[in-house]
């Protein structure tokens, strides 16, 4: 029995150690990703000489306000902000609409053809974007909504990679739940607002970071569907420094820092509920 127990507690201990070395790898890996946010961060404070001196400095030397406040006076920053948040929150919500609901189909309902048309779905995340935005800008176009909001949200409202998302966590819910709704009356639309959507909220967070992530720093059809100044987004409006001011290093790192502070903000808030869900639906990324 003491060889036993010798033996267990040599094999907890020896996991542990190894347990304990893995999560000090963890950490310092999370520090070297956290480095390079850090060294932005802190050189939006850098003059403009201070940041193209050689050798590099990480730490500002003297620190100053005078890009953040350059930027704010020379350009409209305010309207790219409020443009963001419009596009990013009304892109994000639609896409939480159509994934749910398509996934919901998905997972809970039998029709003919449907793993054939889920594949079609899957097979359009093989596309790259570059392919379709020709026919996509010569619809909106068409559509009159070139350099408008509608332009900018409706083609990125639907998601394959959310579609497939939600029907993965959907297909754990139990068929038993949406049959004892049906017993009672329900339909399929109150099933699908009352019992799915509340049980599939950590997902549903999940994805809407992601969906969020993207559209907050989509540049390239941004791009493309708008001509004014008054309708650029915040990272197309950090991209425009390059060409109206140059090569000024500080400017483009300065509108940088400003453009991840949201996402930052909203990952903060909503780490607990993005992290169950990609722990539950089995994704990592």
């Amino acid at each position: 029995m003491r060889g036993l127990s010798f033996n267990k507690n040599g094999y907890n201990s020896k996991f542990r150690f190894w347990d304990a070395v893995w999560q000090l790898v963890a950490i310092l890996v999370s520090l070297l990703m956290l480095i390079p946010f850090l060294w932005l961060f802190l050189s939006s404070f850098k003059s403009a000489t201070e940041i193209i001196q050689i050798p590099l400095t990480f730490f500002p030397r003297r620190f100053t306000l005078a890009t953040y406040q350059e930027l704010l006076d020379k350009l409209d920053f305010g309207r790219y902000f409020l443009n963001s948040v419009i596009v990013s929150t009304a892109t994000t919500l639609l896409i939480l609409f159509t994934s749910s609901l398509a996934g919901f189909v998905f997972a809970k309902y039998r029709f003919r053809w449907k793993e054939v048309y889920f594949l079609l779905i899957l097979s359009s995340m093989m596309i790259p974007f570059a392919v379709i935005v020709i026919p996509l800008y010569m619809l909106m176009s068409d559509l009159g909504w070139i350099d408008t909001y509608a332009g900018l949200i409706v083609p990125m409202c639907v998601s394959a990679f959310g579609i497939f998302l939600m029907r993965q966590f959907m297909e754990g819910i139990p068929d038993a739940l949406l049959e004892a709704a049906r017993i009672d009356g329900a339909s399929d639309w109150w099933i699908y607002y009352r019992v799915i959507l509340p049980l599939s909220k950590s997902a549903a967070s999940a994805l809407g970071i992601f969906s969020f992530m993207w559209s907050w720093n989509n540049l390239f059809w941004p791009l493309m569907v708008t001509m004014s100044p008054e309708m650029r987004t915040l990272t197309l409006g950090v991209a425009t420094l390059q060409w109206e001011y140059g090569i000024r290093y500080d400017a483009v790192i300065t509108g940088a820092a400003i453009a991840t502070i949201p996402v930052i903000i909203v990952y903060a808030f909503a780490r607990r509920n993005f992290i169950q869900g990609l722990t539950l639906t089995g994704l990592k990324y």
